[in-house]
């Protein structure tokens, strides 16, 4: 239900459960804000609408093409979620090969190496070779150019996914030169964890977890890993003792293939509902925060601004009284192309459950 004339404003009341599984009712509230250097966000004429289904870049197939903006209708997160949604712009406007960009939350610094397009070049029992990257002044950051992808050439009846990012660059098993002669390369990546010329090989399926975390500043899909793993999609080719990368940086449970192939984990995690990029979750958010972005407008350069600091107030009555709930803020998506911020915040309301539904009276929200 929207709030009609009530101004940059929307808000949904969705079912949930709280990482306890307590039943809610959950209030969602979203609004937009426009942004300018040095300063505070203010409240836009026109709201972007509650995203009630995922959407994808170019509306495309999503076998093929990854989500430009989630689903709003998350009924509970135990973080806020930063997502940007942008390019990366080289300073002056002047080509380059290779350049970073950065954002910084609340002190909390993201930087992504940003390369030209390469690719392989195939040498007969040896690393392959890359080419020098094509010049650039701008690149769309969008986890089709980070590493990942698909091989089915190098092993009979085998098309292999890369767990962490199916569409993306890099991914060879067999130094063959069918797989690796024009094999595409990453754009972005983490300046630490780069994709060099003796790592392309794989050599087996089951080396998958040795490889890059694909990174970006948008949504990670529900379906790659490790996110798919909050609801028991656990991938496969891997050894169940094996220490995932992911467990190194408190992304998952410890031995959690082991754990999920035993059934011993739960078949849903609240952290499923979590789809920032990595390093882009935040302890809920309260307002106010400053963040830094760096090359992603224009020219290049440094471009500051503030979050609000207001909140919205949250009324919602389910039959037992009129009460008001605490905003929580679930997610800061920032669309620098058209300097704007939508920020998501959360009103949670306990219910006895569902046995109780037929008994509800009323559902009445008020948001102001």
């Amino acid at each position: 239900m929207d709030l009609g004339a009530s101004p940059a404003q929307a808000f949904r009341v969705v079912a949930g459960t709280t990482e306890t599984g307590r039943a809610i009712f959950s209030v969602l509230v979203k609004r937009t804000y426009d942004i300018k250097p040095d300063r505070v966000a203010v409240r836009a004429d026109e709201v972007q609408p509650i995203h009630e289904t995922d959407c994808y870049y170019e509306r495309g197939d999503p076998d093929s093409s990854t989500i430009e903006y989630e689903s709003d209708l998350s009924p509970y997160k135990l973080q806020t979620d930063v997502v940007l949604i942008g390019k990366a712009h080289a300073p002056a406007g002047r080509p380059v090969e290779q350049m970073s960009v950065g954002i910084e939350v609340a002190g909390r610094r993201k930087v992504l190496l940003i390369t030209g397009d390469r690719r392989c070049r195939f040498r007969q029992g040896s690393s392959p070779l890359f080419t020098d990257p094509v010049p650039f002044t701008e690149m769309a950051i969008r986890y089709e150019r980070a590493y990942g992808g698909k091989d089915h050439l190098s092993v009979s009846g085998l098309e292999f996914h890369y767990p962490r990012n199916p569409l993306g660059k890099g991914l060879a098993l067999k130094n063959i030169r069918e797989v690796i002669e024009g094999l595409e390369l990453p754009n972005i990546e983490d300046p630490s964890d780069l994709l060099l010329p003796e790592r392309v090989i794989l050599g087996e399926p089951e080396r998958w977890n040795r490889q890059p975390l694909p990174q970006g500043f948008g949504w990670y899909q529900r379906t790659w890993y490790p996110r798919c793993s909050f609801v028991g999609a656990v991938p496969g080719f891997v050894d169940p003792d094996e220490v995932m990368r992911e467990e190194i940086l408190g992304l998952v449970p410890q031995r959690q293939i082991a754990l999920a192939r035993q059934f011993k984990l739960p078949s849903f995690d609240v952290r499923f509902n979590h789809g920032a990029s990595l390093g882009l979750g935040f302890p809920y958010l309260q307002g106010g925060e400053p963040i830094r972005l760096a090359n992603l407008t224009p020219g290049g350069g440094i471009f500051s601004f503030r979050l609000p600091d207001e909140r919205p107030k949250i009324m919602l009555d389910i039959g037992l009284g009129e009460k008001e709930l605490e905003s929580v803020l679930h997610t800061v998506c920032i669309r620098m192309e058209t300097r704007q911020v939508d920020l998501v915040w959360r009103g949670a309301h306990e219910y006895p459950g569902v046995d109780w539904l037929p008994k509800m009276t009323r559902m009445v929200a008020e948001i102001h």
